[in-house]
Formats: C-alpha cells, sequence, structure tokens
C-alpha cells in the first residue's frame, strides 16, 4: 500500500501546483518542479537520519490505538500532532516512510507558496555571483532539511506560505489565513501571536491601502491576537506577563535547550541581546562544525551573513518604508520572532530547526531591498507598477 500512497501524494501535490499557478498566473513551472525533487531528496535524507540517529518524527508516528482522547486532552504542540497522526497511522496503515513523504509534501506546499508570493510582490530580479538571486534563495538546504519531514516544522512552515500568500488578497483568501493561523496556533500558539502582532502593524504602515481598509485589517489582527493572548500564556506556562516572569521562564528554557550532551550546547548566558540575535540568526559558522549538518549549515549561514552585510551597505530603513505591507509584516515578523528565540535557545541544533520559520521572511525582505536599490539606481519610474516582470 505504500507504493499507492506515495503515488497519490505525488498526484495531489502536482495537482495543487498547477492550479496554485494557473490561478496566479505562472506559466514557466520548471523551478517549482526542481524544487519539488530538491525537497524530496531532503525528505529521504531526513528519513534516513531520523532512522539511525532518533528524534521527535519517530515519537510523532508511535500512536497508541484507543488513545485518541487522550491525546486531544493534551492541547496544542505535541499533542495536537499525535491526534494528526493518529489516523494516519491507525486508521490507514501508513508506514513512517509514507508519513515523512506526506509531511514533506505539505512543506513543499510552503515553498509553493512562498514561491508564489515572491513573484506577486517583487517585480525584478537580480544577480548575485552571477546567478540569479530568485529562485535560488529557496534552495538553501536547512530550510528543505527541516521541513521534509514528520514534524511541526513541516506544518508550521506550510501555514506561514500559506498565510503570506493569503495576505496578497486578505479578503477574497480569507479562509487561507484563518486555517494557516488556526493550524499555527494549534502547533506553537506564540507564532500565531507573532505573526498577528506582526502583520496587524504591517498593514497600518502600509502607504497605498485605503485608511477604512487599514484599519480593518489591522483591529483585525491585532484583536485576534488579544483574544488568544490568555491560552498563549498558558502554553507557555507564564501567571502574567512581567520582566521577573520572562527572565525566569528565559532562564529555564536556556537551561532546558541547551544540554552538553547534544553536541552542539552554546553557553549564551554571559552574551549581551545583539550577541544573542547574531548566534540565533547566522550560527552555526565555521567554527562551530561538529558534523555534516553544520557544515551545511554554516556554509548557508555564511551566505546569509554577506547578503545582511551588503544590505547594511544600502539603506535598508528606506527600503523598509517603501515596501509593501507583506514585507513589512514579514520582517516585523522575523525581528520580533528572532528576539524572542534568540532569549531562550541556546542549542545550535534547535536554533536551526527554529529558524526556518523566520528565515523565510530575511530572504524576502533582503530580495525586496536589493531588488530597490536596482530600481533606484536604473531609476524605473515603473517599478511599483503591476507588470509582470522576470520569467518565473
Amino acid at each position: 500500500m505504500d507504493f499507492f500512497y506515495v503515488i497519490f501524494i505525488q498526484l495531489i501535490v502536482i495537482g495543487l501546483l498547477n492550479y496554485f499557478c494557473n490561478s496566479a498566473g505562472v506559466k514557466n513551472r520548471k523551478y517549482l518542479y526542481y524544487l519539488w525533487g530538491y525537497h524530496l531528496l531532503f525528505c529521504l535524507i531526513f528519513w534516513y537520519y531520523v532512522n539511525n540517529y532518533g528524534g521527535d518524527a519517530l515519537i510523532y508516528w508511535q500512536i497508541q490505538p484507543g488513545q485518541l482522547q487522550k491525546y486531544l486532552s493534551q492541547g496544542p504542540g505535541t499533542g495536537f500532532m499525535f491526534v494528526l497522526n493518529y489516523p494516519l497511522v491507525i486508521h490507514l496503515g501508513l508506514s513512517f516512510l509514507s508519513g515523512s513523504i506526506l509531511y514533506a509534501s505539505v512543506g513543499f506546499l510552503g515553498f509553493l507558496f512562498l514561491y508564489l508570493s515572491i513573484v506577486e510582490i517583487i517585480e525584478t530580479n537580480i544577480r548575485v555571483a552571477s546567478i540569479n538571486f530568485f529562485p535560488f534563495i529557496l534552495f538553501l538546504p536547512n530550510l528543505h532539511f527541516w521541513s521534509s519531514g514528520v514534524s511541526k516544522d513541516s506544518l508550521i512552515f506550510f501555514g506561514i506560505g500559506l498565510f503570506l500568500f493569503s495576505t496578497l488578497k486578505p479578503f477574497k483568501r480569507l479562509f487561507g489565513i484563518v486555517f494557516s493561523l488556526s493550524l499555527i496556533y494549534f502547533l506553537r500558539p506564540h507564532i500565531t501571536i507573532f505573526l498577528l502582532v506582526s502583520f496587524g502593524i504591517g498593514f497600518l504602515l502600509d502607504n497605498k491601502m485605503k485608511a477604512s481598509v487599514k484599519i480593518i485589517l489591522s483591529i483585525s489582527m491585532l484583536a485576534a491576537a488579544v483574544f488568544i493572548f490568555a491560552d498563549v500564556m498558558k502554553f507557555l506556562k507564564l501567571d502574567e506577563l512581567s520582566s521577573e516572569n520572562i527572565e525566569q521562564f528565559s532562564t529555564t528554557r536556556v537551561s532546558n535547550l541547551s544540554r552538553s550532551h547534544t553536541g552542539s550546547s552554546v553557553d549564551i548566558s554571559s552574551y549581551g541581546l545583539p550577541l544573542k540575535i547574531f548566534t540565533f540568526v547566522y550560527r552555526p559558522l565555521f567554527f562551530d562544525v561538529r558534523n555534516i549538518t553544520a557544515l551545511f549549515a554554516s556554509i548557508e549561514n555564511l551566505l546569509i551573513l554577506v547578503l545582511t552585510f551588503k544590505l547594511f551597505q544600502q539603506n535598508p530603513l528606506k527600503a523598509f518604508l517603501k515596501a509593501p505591507y507583506q514585507v513589512k509584516g514579514f520582517l516585523l515578523f522575523f525581528l520580533l520572532a528572532s528576539l524572542s528565540f534568540s532569549s531562550i535557545l541556546g542549542n545550535l541544533g534547535i536554533m536551526m530547526r527554529m529558524k526556518i520559520m523566520v528565515m523565510p521572511a530575511l530572504l524576502v525582505f533582503l530580495f525586496w531591498s536589493f531588488t530597490y536599490e536596482k530600481a533606484l539606481r536604473i531609476k524605473k519610474t515603473g517599478f511599483f507598477k503591476k507588470h509582470k516582470k522576470f520569467a518565473v
């Protein structure tokens, strides 16, 4: 049955790829097919890695019959993963390999939505070292490795991609916004708060949208954030939002998430906030490498670090102010999430996993800023007008 499940999953992915490309007017789809094959390769690598070295993915697939009510009572997070996997394991009898391919397919849809969003938002392309910046930025290996297996990360990556895609036409794609936020909420509620607050502010800062529309969208996002705030605090086990509680929470999380036996522990207790953020976003680097995974991650991080230096040689503030609300909201999400995660994570392996949720936001802003700077240099007065630009 595994063979038929895998074929069925592939047909669904191809059908969804063609459907959304048709609706977005994207005719050249070869890069998306390359991306899909590339992602499947990482799925097999992830499956092999987990089978040989262990991981949460195996735990999520160890479902016990008759325990559905127990899983439901556990609430968001791991309990929700058990609920999702219950019918797949108990009723359909999917093997771990089939389940991995299914989750990888969902993760790939996150890439599909990111691709379509970038095509819609950014109206030109640039070349770095004779390579097109887009879609190259979507082939970074760390993004694919952690979103290609049975994990919360695959589902959240999909949710973030769908959320960004849906905000392009927020009223027409309201279902996509609600569905993506709901999915993320049941996996990691605090990520939902970050998205709601960031895009609520992003809508307000938009300089093209009608004032009434901005107010409606901003109030809706911020009101939803307030509505779920108590549940998020409960999930994080914080009684109240005070500096003392936050400091105690951060200290506990750093202790729990920087275990030396993992081999990638980083003592961030003595780091200042800028260095903590740098560690979260740009490490591991070459001096941190202890295995092949960290080696590939360090190459990727060095590339992103160089691009960030290039960004600050330009005028990132001006690029931010001129950016559409999706880019503004996405960057604010990156900053808010990075600030939060950098204060509680002390393990490079966990950082590599967690930052795949926020790294697309940085990459999109980098791409926007570079193309904006290019437009200023060559004085393209029609840069911000609607037109189909580079062939993708």
